[in-house]
């Protein structure tokens, strides 16, 4: 799985392209400027202390060392700048490809998932490939190309420096996998505690109301209190296992640089080295071995990449939502729906339904009704063509639902759940949501036969009022209507209703059944109930066993 992971990621270098190419080019470009930039140091040195050379001698390459440091630093800012295009794109392509994932996996199929869970693996995920795409992978390449490059102006020079440089240079990477590992296996643990804590801070804001209401906010903000602390002595023992993997390569380093000074200081002495040489070689070598260093510094940012990769393979490996091939380009007056004999089973082995059949006619208002766990919501499901049947036919107009579009099928439904989803903006935006090209007249209409429009006028700024989050300035029963506006906005031959009713007192809900019934005298309304009241007034019951 984790060699998957690594080459996953690696794929999407082609993503980079370009600009990852220009930033590893132009970083070696800079390790070029670097040699040169010590050899003219050391020769200029040399030429000052051994053979009296004055400033105005020594002036063209004082001016010269002085450019070649600006152009390194302009070929690193520049390296630095397409790196981090580089990951821009590689980024966008990954959220690209995870929320197109989402959208054909469907909301049935990621019911398993938390929406903590998700939203963790789309933002922190995603964000955690940054320093695999802008560090460690400029870095590898820098690692591999820099060193040979160092030791074939060395080698020449002083063949022993070479091979010490060329021999311990192996030891830095060893030491880098060895304690990486340690430190991958707490980031694996680390990435769980995330998601854990993600998926309960989100429950918490999203109870907010709730947890006021029965005073039990204290109490939750002790248990997301400990779950932090938690998560913050496991984010120190990642980080004491990343800093202990800093010294040894710094040790490394030294010892080995160190080796090479005294070689260099006895063979001056032994007259074996001129001083320019040696001075050259004593300049390059912490150099040879800094991109070994900072790659080191990068493997943990492969490590949290390659464990965002497992569980971004796991979302990508969930089997798509079957969608119906059919034409994209339906357009229906009225909608009769039948099932006939139709069953469906959860692949958890729970029945959803079993030779099942009804009949929604064109208007009216038809009622599902039963206990719980009878397969009501799967018969919505069905209709909305989110999951297909095992065995029976759904058809509409007397056509099988299998051969019409999707996405176009979609355009003809109107859907209301139990707990509709409102946006952090306008009333009016938010009753949009069921036709963008509605303007404010369609809008208004809709929420007076919604029987919502004077409590809408009522707001300080009406249907310009921006709405909390998730409306929570809204009662249970103005939700519901506000999201029946959508449905009388939206101006489709068939709405789906999931419990409008549940929750809300007797006048909420009387208000929420006149809109239903007013909807129901022009379209095919399908509820789903447990409240006998409404019952009499349906066109037709359906009583699942």
């Amino acid at each position: 799985m984790k060699s998957q992971s690594i080459q996953w990621l690696f794929s999407f270098s082609k993503n980079a392209g370009t600009c990852l190419g220009l930033s590893i080019g132009l970083g070696f470009c800079a390790g070029v400027l670097l040699i040169i930039q010590a050899s003219v140091l050391a020769r200029t040195i040399h030429e000052v202390i051994f053979e009296g050379h004055g400033l105005t001698t020594v002036m063209p390459g004082l001016w010269l060392i002085l450019g070649l440091v600006f152009a390194r630093s302009a070929l690193m800012g520049i390296s630095r700048y397409y790196s981090g295009l580089a990951v821009t794109r590689v980024k966008e392509e990954i959220r690209s490809r995870l929320f197109e994932k989402m959208e054909r996996v469907g909301p049935v199929n990621l019911a398993d998932r938390s929406a903590g869970d998700l939203v963790n693996l789309g933002v922190d995920g995603v964000e955690s490939l940054d320093g695999y795409f802008s560090g460690y992978l400029p870095q590898l390449a820098l690692a591999v190309l820099i060193p040979p490059a160092i030791l074939a102006f060395i080698f020449p020079i002083d063949w022993i420096s070479g091979l010490i440089l060329m021999v311990t240079a192996p030891l830095i990477p060893f030491f880098m996998i060895v304690i990486g590992s340690s430190a991958e296996k707490l980031n694996r643990k680390q990435w769980e505690k995330i998601n854990r804590l993600s998926h309960r801070f989100l429950d918490a804001i999203q109870g907010l109301v709730t947890l006021k209401m029965f005073n039990a906010g204290k109490r939750e903000a002790v248990v997301v209190g400990k779950i932090s602390d938690e998560y913050g002595r496991s984010t120190l023992s990642v980080l004491r296992v990343a800093f202990l993997s800093a010294l040894a390569l710094e040790f490394m380093a030294t010892v080995s640089v160190a080796m090479v000074a005294v070689i260099v200081g006895f063979r001056l002495l032994w007259g074996e080295l001129d001083f320019g040489a040696g001075f050259f070689i004593l300049i390059l070598a912490p150099e040879f071995y800094l991109p070994l260093r900072s790659l080191g510094t990068h493997f943990h940012s492969r490590i949290s990449a390659v464990a965002a990769a497992q569980h971004m393979q796991k979302l990508l490996t969930i089997a798509d939502m079957k969608r119906a091939p059919g034409a994209d380009d339906l357009s229906f007056e009225r909608v009769a729906v039948r099932f006939d004999k139709v069953s469906y089973c959860y692949e958890t082995g729970r029945d959803g339904l079993k030779n099942f059949s009804f009949a929604a006619p064109a208007t009216g208002l038809t009622c599902l009704t039963g206990e719980s766990g009878r397969g009501k919501t799967t018969a919505l499901r069905l209709i909305l063509g989110l999951i297909r049947p095992d065995a029976g036919k759904i058809t509409v107009n007397d056509v099988d639902l299998m051969n019409l579009g999707h996405d176009a099928w979609l355009k003809q439904t109107a859907y209301l759940p139990q707990r509709p989803h409102l946006l952090s903006q306008s009333v009016l935006d938010n009753i949009r949501l069921g036709n963008a090209r509605a303007t404010v007249e369609e809008v208004k209409r809709a929420a007076a036969r919604a029987r919502l429009d004077k409590e809408i006028e009522a707001l300080p700024d009406g249907y310009d009022t921006i709405l909390g989050e998730d409306g929570q300035d809204l009662s249970g029963g103005q939700r519901q209507r506000l999201a029946l506006a959508r449905a009388f906005v939206r101006d489709c031959p068939l709405v789906l209703l999931d419990e409008p009713g549940a929750g809300l007192d007797k006048g909420s809900r009387e208000m929420i059944y006149e809109s239903v019934l007013e909807l129901a005298q022009s379209r095919a309304v399908i509820m789903v109930t447990h409240d006998r009241e409404i019952l009499p007034r349906a066109a037709r019951v359906m009583v699942l066993p």
